[in-house]
């Protein structure tokens, strides 16, 4: 997939300087969410909750514990996120985006390795630095930890040094479907404006 014909949302991270994502947006959920009024899903017990439950298909209520029953029962929950029934709840969302790439700006250091690296359990990454790495041993490094380096030059053009290694997800976490979340929240404030 052409990663450069996506569109580029930036999300704040913590601890992070300047990263932004490249996603694809699911056209069926974006229009699903929109039609029913659901934004963005970041709370961790609703992810969670979600998680448990498949995809369309009906699950009695009274089989869920009862914490995640009191949440289905709350006034917060998101409307759009379930079906419910007297009985049973099915669930309509699904991940709104799909995360390509996290582009962290740096320099060629252990440092911002670093920061690059914790994108990992998310999406494929790359470290954009402004000057060619010094230490030896640098590209090697990266390209251990399948983090992509590209150069951006004083032009503002890049040349990729390293390829980012493709992500593939290992398991489905409520962290990881809430990271997605919250860079889909950033595309709807970007589709706002």
């Amino acid at each position: 997939m052409n990663t450069s014909a996506l569109p580029a949302v930036s999300i704040p991270a913590p601890g992070q300087r300047s990263a932004s994502l490249l996603v694809h947006i699911d056209p069926s959920e974006h229009a699903r969410r929109q039609s029913a009024g659901l934004g963005a899903i970041t709370s961790p017990d609703v992810l969670d909750l979600l998680l448990a439950i498949p995809e369309g298909f009906p699950v009695a209520r009274d089989a869920l514990p009862w914490r995640q029953q009191e949440l289905l029962a709350g006034r917060r929950f998101p409307p759009g996120a379930v079906e419910r029934s007297r009985t049973h709840i099915t669930r309509l969302a699904v991940r709104p985006c799909r995360v390509i790439l996290a582009r962290v700006e740096g320099a060629p250091t252990r440092r911002d390795l670093g920061r690059a690296s914790g994108f990992a359990p998310f999406c494929a990454r790359t470290l954009v630095i402004p000057r060619l790495p010094h230490r030896a041993g640098f590209l090697t490094e990266a390209d251990f930890w399948g983090i992509g380096i590209t150069h951006r030059a004083s032009d503002g053009s890049e040349e990729t040094l390293v390829e980012p290694r493709p992500w593939r997800p290992m398991r489905h976490t409520p962290a990881g479907w809430r990271f997605v979340e919250q860079a889909y929240a950033e595309y709807l404030k970007k589709e706002q404006r």
